[in-house]
């Protein structure tokens, strides 16, 4: 689920803009059905469900953005999703949850970067090794031959 935090901080900066949630949510599935988003992949494809759904049937967006974070077992789809469900049964704080849910999911994010960055490091060690004996090789051996 690489695209929930960008998907979260895009309903934040709408929702900051003056629209309500079901509209921001709209609007962020918009984006992801209009192409702007290159890559597809399986979160963005049930948000645009979602919302076709949602205006076919006349279904509530929210809950069905909670069902789904419940029936995809991703534990971060479903704690954002149920934030959403609470704040439209109970009216809590919305804003500041999400902010708060969105800026754990980029400090993950970061982190998972950070491991594929060391992982991409150590990978290369030994084909740079490699190199540094053929560059040796290269450079001492016209010297030894002349021993």
């Amino acid at each position: 689920m690489d695209c929930l935090p960008g998907f979260l901080s895009r309903i934040l900066l709408l929702m900051n803009s003056g629209l309500t949630l079901q509209d921001a949510f709209f609007r962020a599935a918009e984006g992801y059905s209009t192409g702007q988003q290159k890559q597809k992949n399986y979160f963005k494809e049930e948000v645009c469900r979602i919302k076709l759904k949602s205006e076919k049937n006349g279904e509530n967006p929210i809950r069905l953005f909670s069902s789904f974070g419940r029936s995809c077992g991703v534990k971060e789809v479903a704690r954002i999703s149920s934030i959403m469900l609470e704040n439209q049964n109970r009216g809590t704080d919305l804003w500041e949850q999400l902010a708060e849910e969105s800026e754990v999911l980029w400090q993950e994010r970061k982190r998972t970067c950070l491991e594929r960055m060391r992982v991409g490091e150590s990978k290369m060690s030994f084909p740079l090794g490699i190199l540094m004996m053929a560059l040796l090789l290269v450079t001492a051996a016209p010297a030894m031959l002349q021993l």
